[in-house]
């Protein structure tokens, strides 16, 4: 009986060291590097931002409703990151930018619009997805273009990536840059993460 009573004590602090162990090990599971890697959010919070920032742009406040057309030439966008952006999400940004709330009310209250590239428009009407006359109107007058650059820094295990995205808009007839800017963004993470 007093043997039974001296084994309990030890068997019950093993029971607990092993408890502690697995929480020890569950906690460090949890608390893993987080990745530095664009995720999809940051592409549809940079493309709704820039919408935001596009339709308050100073070129755009002395067009009225009864002004000219202006209309926007899309290209997707050209990723300059050590991410790997898929064409899809390319577009999708420029895509995201024009199906904006401020930007759908500009084409009434502003005359702008948006279409796709020629090399799109041709590709279309090739395959047959799009009747050789669509597209016969479109006379683009400007073109949208956007870049993503990124610089990484890191100190030990730790690193932060920055993001810049820059969205322009050129006039085709004449070259001129009307408008520029950017959104920038970072996200940093501790520890070894391969990514």
């Amino acid at each position: 009986m007093n043997h039974a009573a001296k084994s309990t004590p030890c068997a019950a602090r093993r029971a607990m060291l092993a408890v502690m162990s697995c929480i020890v090990l569950a906690v460090g599971a949890c608390s893993s590097p987080s990745s530095t890697r664009l995720r999809n959010e940051d592409l549809s919070s940079t493309a709704v931002e820039m919408a935001g920032k596009l339709s308050t742009a100073s070129f755009m406040q002395g067009r009225t409703a009864e002004s000219p057309p202006m209309i926007v030439a899309i290209t997707k966008v050209e990723n300059l990151t050590t991410d790997i952006i898929p064409p899809s999400e390319q577009w999708y940004m420029m895509a995201k930018v024009r199906d904006s709330l401020p930007i759908a009310d500009l084409r009434a209250t502003r005359r702008l619009y948006f279409v796709i590239p020629v090399e799109h428009l041709r590709e279309g009407q090739e395959r047959g997805n799009l009747p050789a006359e669509f597209g016969a109107t479109r006379a683009p007058t400007h073109e949208m273009a956007a870049t993503f650059h990124s610089a990484r820094r890191a100190a030990g295990v730790d690193q932060t990536d920055a993001y810049l995205c820059e969205y322009r808009v050129t006039e085709i007839a004449t070259g001129e840059l009307v408008w520029s800017d950017t959104v920038q963004f970072k996200r940093s993470a501790a520890g070894k993460s391969y990514d």
